[in-house]
This record gives C-alpha cells, structure tokens and sequence, in this order.
C-alpha cells in the first residue's frame, strides 16, 4: 500500500546527484513551493543557504523550526528585500571603473558581478571546492526588484533573461547545487535553462483540496511516478508513494477503544474514527468502490473494524466478491484468532468456492454460508443461516458484523436471475438489523442500483477512488476532506493522510 514520504524519491536523488544541479518549483500562491523547497533544503547533506525575498528570517524560524536542527547544522538565511541595490545603482558604479568597462571580451567573474549582491554572497559562503546548496525563495520577487520591470529602453545592463543565463553560468563554475522557488504557473525560459522542474498544482472544489506535485523534468534522475500526492498538514512537505503490487492485507490487533459507548462500534482504528466517527449498531454503511479500486485496499479500510469485532467476541458475517476465496480470508484472520475462534465466529459466503487442494479446506467448509465446492445448496436458501448466524450472536449483546460485497451477492444466484433487487435489498438488511448490535457494510459500484437503493436507510456513507496508483477514501456522510490510504507503521491499522 501507499507509504508516507518525506520527499519523492527523484527529489532525494537530485539531492544525491554530484552538484551542481539546478531545480525550479513552481506553482500557484499557496501551494506550498517554499516548504518543499525548504524540505528539499533541510534534507541536503553540505552547506545549506536561503535567500529569502518575501519573509523574514524570524518568520522562517518561526514557521520552520525543523530547519535549525540536523546534522549539517542550521540552514543560513540571507534575507534580500527591496531597497538592497538595484541593478541600474551597480550599472552606474561599473561605469565609474574603467578597468571593469574596458574589458573585452567580457570577463566570466566580471560578468557575475550582475548578479544580485544576495547570490553573490551565497555562493562566496559556499566556496568554489565545497559541496552546497542556495535555495531562492522567490527569485520572481528578488529579480523583479534586482531589475525593475521593465527594463528602460536603451539600458546598458543585463535584463531578467541574462541575468538568469549569467546564474546558470555561475553555478556551473562551482559544486553547489540551486533550487529557485518562482511564482509564475507556466513555463519560461528558466524550464529550459535548469535540470529539474517540479510543479506544485492544487485543485478544490466546494469541500476538497487535493495538492499534487509533478515532477516534469529531472535530467540524470529516472522519473519512475511522476505525480504525488501531497500535504502540509504537520508543517513539512509530505508525499504519498503509489502502492506496490505485492502488497497483501493483514490484520491488525484493533487499536484500544479509547472510551466505549453503548450502541457504538469502535472502529478498530483511530484515524477511521477521527474522520468518519463510530460504526452506529443496528445501522448499516455503504461503501462505494470502483471497479479499478484493489480488492486489498477495500480490505484494508475493513479489516480493523473485522478485528475489533472479534476481539470482542463478535460475529463476523462474510459475503466475499469473486475475485477472494474462503483462502483469503482465514489467511488475514489467523494472526488474531485461532482455528477455534474462526470456527465459532466467522461465516464466509464465496461465489469462488473452495479449492480441494487447500490444505485448510476442512476448516474452511466448517465456516462456509454456501459456495460452489461448499457442495450446500445455493445461497438463496442459505441466506436465512447467515442472518440467525448474526442474530444469535446479537443476543449477547456483543457487536457484530455483516460485510457484504454486493458482486458477490449477486454471484449467489443458481440460475443467473438476480436474488435481490433494489426494491427487496433495504427491506432485508433492515429486517437483519431491527432490534440487533449488528452493523452491517455493504461494499458495491457507485453506479450499482443495488447500492443506490441503501443510501436513504445507511447511517454512514463512503467513498474510494484510484488516482496515479493512489487509493483515496472519501467521506460522503459524513462529509470529510480527501484522504489517502497509506500502508501502517508503529502498529496502526494504516493511515489517513488528510490532504491540506
């Protein structure tokens, strides 16, 4: 599954690349250029510079206290405002040395004196022999009042293009590598000049923002996804690597439940309870998924809810879709719950049936609600099990839990006439759930009729979709901001990442 990221990878090999390198960002105001430039910065092992045009050094430690620790030490800030000198001063005082005018041709270090005093002393900090690293945030900000726009007619200095060809000709003489921070959204001519372009594109609608970085060019470095995800959430930049395919869902202990209440399911995972609250008993939530969203993925956002139930002593009703097995499931619960346990708790209707060849498959058919090699009758007159199943087990007063995929009920059928209609379904899942501490999910297309016809009587209702390998989950009711599923750390089921 996705995992969290301090930077992409192709920026932490820019990083690693033997200077000097040149990277752009740019974006929107807003969209969170400085801190991923600052990020970049702070994860440089040599000297690290900022030069600073909009903020004040004290706000920069103020916003960014992470930048004054590390192993390199804390970054150097070098502010440059208006009111430093302008180039037409410095034009004046070159014209007033007769030896800087008369040479001809153009002297390579003379022609860097046109470069602004902050760039100047940046780069003199850093030293011809050493490795280093000037971040200027922004240069759209330090050249506009370096130069003034526009350029007067007639003018006997660098305009804003030469200036940028002269910085790229500077740093190519030393071992430091430069990330300009700009302003402007599109292209220019620094697009074509520098090594790296990094884009920070950020869309909303009336109650998400999404932030994408997008990696448009890096010169020696392999572009292997050239979009991420990213938020500003805890101050820093962080970005969501796409998931692997070999990721495979295991269940998770339930995290504690941190105050039980009487009529609630505790989710079994606090950030699912920070973002879409408690699982009401004798209620049902619709998850809505699309058919490009990985099985696992589902199964990841459901298999802490499954473990808190067990854990408690619950029942657990399975109706699986035809891409898992009976295999599949008694893979991901046997980390929690001993062959005992499963046998006592655990219902499993699968359209794809059981293998003779499963070394389980004797305690498999003991958990089975009906199935092609179950050798039971067809679902339709098995379904009656599965709800006593929940039933009894409500008697206890113990939460229990329906997941039902909806492909999956529809695989039930003997005779390919569908067993439940949009008209019948909400009949009898509130018959399952009258008078009951059962929450049932029900997991299905959003264009699924079936789905659809759940929405009135569901207590919550879900979203997933998929976006450049990304799995994001969004609450419809409640309403959430978008959230990336990402795999687990520390013992957490997985993680939310909120994007802001």
């Amino acid at each position: 599954m996705s995992v969290l990221l301090r930077l992409p990878p192709e920026l932490v090999e820019f990083n690693l690349r033997e200077p000097p390198r040149s990277l752009l960002i740019r974006g929107e105001p807003g969209a969170g250029k400085s801190t991923l430039g600052l990020t970049v910065l702070s994860a440089f092992r040599g000297k690290r510079i900022l030069i600073t045009s909009r903020v004040t050094k004290s706000e920069i430690e103020h916003d960014y206290p992470w930048l004054g620790s590390g192993p390199e030490g804390p970054v150097e800030v070098i502010e440059s405002f208006a009111g430093t000198t302008r180039i037409d001063a410095k034009a004046r005082a070159i014209r007033a040395s007769p030896e800087l005018v008369a040479s001809t041709p153009p002297d390579p270090e003379l022609e860097q004196l046109w470069l602004p005093d902050a760039v100047m002393d940046a780069f003199s900090r850093i030293g011809p022999g050493n490795p280093g690293m000037v971040l200027i945030d922004s240069w759209d900000a330090l050249v506009e009042q370096y130069v003034g726009s526009p350029k007067p007619a007639g003018a006997s200095y660098p305009d804003r293009e030469e200036i940028e060809r002269l910085l790229l000709g500077l740093l190519g003489r030393g071992r430091a590598h430069l990330v300009l921070v700009v302003e402007r959204e599109g292209p220019t001519q620094l697009d074509y000049l520098v090594d790296g372009v990094v884009a920070c594109e950020v869309t909303s609608d009336e109650t998400r923002l999404e932030r994408w970085v997008h990696i448009k060019k890096m010169r020696g470095v392999r572009i292997s996804h050239p979009l991420y995800p990213y938020t500003l959430e805890t101050g820093r930049f962080l970005c969501i690597a796409p998931m692997g395919p070999e990721f495979r869902t295991r269940l998770q202990p339930p995290q504690p439940v941190p105050d039980p209440q009487p009529g609630w399911l505790w989710p079994g995972s606090m950030e699912f309870a920070a973002h879409f609250g408690r699982l009401q008993l004798g209620r049902s939530s619709i998850l809505e998924v699309p058919s490009d969203v990985p099985v696992e993925a589902v199964r990841l956002l459901v298999s802490p809810i499954q473990s808190q139930v067990l854990a408690q002593g619950g029942r657990v009703l399975v109706i699986l879709p035809p891409s898992l097995s009976p295999a599949d499931v008694w893979e991901t619960f046997q980390t929690i719950v001993s062959p005992e346990q499963f046998i006592n708790s655990v219902r499993i209707y699968a359209p794809a049936g059981i293998s003779s060849a499963d070394p389980n498959a004797e305690l498999l058919e003991k958990v089975m609600v009906s199935g092609p090699a179950a050798g039971g009758p067809s679902m339709t007159t098995r379904m009656p099990e599965a709800s006593k199943f929940l039933r009894e087990g409500a008697a206890s007063g113990i939460p229990n839990l329906g997941v039902v995929w909806l492909n999956g009920l529809r695989a039930g059928s003997p005779d390919g006439a569908p067993v439940y209609s949009p008209e019948t379904l909400p009949a009898v899942i509130q018959k399952t759930l009258s008078n009951s501490t059962t929450h049932i999910v029900m997991i299905g297309a959003p264009t699924d009729p079936l789905l659809g016809s759940l929405q009135e009587i569901a207590s919550k209702r879900l979203s997933m979709r998929v976006q450049s390998g990304r799995v994001f989950v969004l609450g419809v009711q409640p309403v959430t901001p978008a959230l990336v599923l990402a795999q687990s750390d520390n013992g957490n089921p997985y993680h939310l990442i909120r994007i802001v």
